[in-house]
């Protein structure tokens, strides 16, 4: 019995390391962090004014400012999610730490500058929703990741905590999660480190790949007298041969709120990888380091301002919506489609798929669909499998599939229930990127696929 279970067990890590071949019939699917990216895990607030609210910016605003100058802030609250229009005239998501009568503080430093004039919204329009100018800040975000995201399979990962180590005099402790801020979707860690390079270090794994992006959820949390908290990130390769070498580093600035970080790097196949993330100076500290994704990076990102897209999935992606309208603007040489169906979940658009999207030979075809899916309470196991179809019934027509992770469950929604730590666990467990053939639908049987 033991060999038996030794066995599986043997066979379950094989799969989840190496990638399926690919070949012409299976294009690489393209993802797009929208729970832990577009997001920041920030879901609706029960004090959230619902509609649009819209301020004007009294004065320009530099990128790297994290002060905004407002006609007025009405309908605006600490903690809640918005999004800015930048000078280039697209919309940036950003997490509010301060308002005042006449300016927000923000959570991070402006990406992009905002112009005299530029406009500030709120974002969610309810529980499960957001507003016209939240889908259209969630359009402009994902066009921004795929611009410069690779198309990805996933080859390791650790969630939370169990796969961060203290180095460096730093300490951790149980930090149990339940709120926006939070990394896990259980029981998480906090970091606490009083000197430069205290912090965590993720346990060595073994690539078998050349070409690599990482991916770390981390809350940066505070750091005394700092506006807010930067943390480090460093990619090391461990040789066979013993040597040492950072191959990659990155930094990261937010006041209390989750990054998603993506750390592209190129490194030896059979090298160990390592991430760290430590606190760049000697002041108080406290963060909160979430999972690790490894991934193995199959070929750059490209230009999707072309072809034909089909959006298949939930309200979020229904016909004359806001995200349908904002995508036909942005991908102005491209053919844009709605297929989305208020309420659906994602087994019911696995029902409706060969009725709906084969016909209209698409090139891509985006999946937007979960949060339906976790307020009916479906398992995470079937919402993978059916995630897994999803991508394989795609493929199977010759289409790219791209896909977002969940939104954000609400703390307080409107039937008392809290789905915040359900669709945090569809984030974190669910595969949207293929790395395994654990989950094969009937039509991938063929085993040159």
């Amino acid at each position: 019995m033991r060999f038996t279970a030794l066995l599986v067990s043997a066979l379950l890590f094989t799969h989840s390391v190496f990638a399926e071949p690919e070949s012409p019939r299976t294009p690489n699917p393209a993802f797009i962090d929208l729970h832990f990216g577009t997001l920041s895990g920030v879901g609706w607030y029960s004090n959230e004014p619902g509609g649009v609210v819209e301020a004007v910016s009294t004065q320009a605003v530099p990128a790297g400012s994290f002060q905004i100058a407002l006609n007025g802030t009405k309908g605006f609250s600490r903690g809640q999610l918005a999004c800015y229009q930048g000078e280039d005239d697209t919309l940036y998501p950003v997490v509010l730490k301060d308002v005042a009568q006449d300016r927000v503080v923000v959570d991070r430093p402006l990406p992009k500058a905002m112009l005299e004039g530029g406009k500030l919204y709120n974002f969610y329009g309810n529980d499960a929703h957001a507003n016209r100018m939240g889908f259209a800040c969630v359009a402009d975000d994902a066009l921004r990741q795929l611009a410069v995201r690779p198309m990805l399979r996933r080859a390791a990962q650790f969630k939370g905590s169990s796969g961060w180590e203290v180095i460096n005099g730093a300490r951790s402790e149980p930090a149990p999660t339940t709120g926006y801020g939070d990394v896990d979707d259980g029981v998480g860690i906090a970091v606490r480190a009083g000197n430069a390079g205290g912090g965590v270090a993720s346990k060595p794994v073994v690539s078998f790949y050349e070409n690599m992006v990482t991916n770390v959820v981390v809350n940066p949390g505070k750091q005394a007298g700092k506006q807010a908290a930067t943390l480090d990130i460093v990619v090391t390769e461990l040789k066979a041969d013993g040597q040492v070498i950072d191959v990659a580093k990155t930094s990261v600035t937010r006041d209390d709120t989750i990054a998603s970080v993506d750390i592209p790097y190129t490194i030896t196949a059979g090298s160990k990888v390592r991430v760290k993330i430590t606190v760049p100076s000697s002041t108080e500290s406290v963060f909160y380091p979430g999972s690790i994704t490894h991934y193995h990076a199959l070929s750059p990102a490209e230009d999707i301002n072309r072809g034909k897209h089909v959006l298949f999935g939930d309200s979020w992606f229904a016909s004359g919506g806001r995200f349908h309208n904002h995508l036909i603007k942005r991908l102005n040489k491209a053919t844009v489609v709605s297929k989305g169906i208020v309420g659906n979940r994602s087994d019911q658009l696995v029902a409706r798929f060969f009725k709906d999207v084969p016909g209209e030979k698409p090139d891509y075809v985006w999946i937007m669909v979960g949060t339906n899916d976790y307020y009916y309470n479906t398992t995470g196991w079937l919402f993978q499998a059916q995630v897994t179809y999803l991508v394989d019934y795609i493929r199977s027509i010759g289409a790219k599939p791209i896909l977002f992770n969940p939104t954000v469950g609400a703390i307080a929604p409107g039937n008392g229930e809290n789905q915040l730590i359900k669709s945090r666990r569809y984030a974190m467990d669910t595969l949207y990127v293929p790395s395994v053939s654990l989950l094969r639908s009937p039509l991938m049987m063929d085993p040159s696929r």
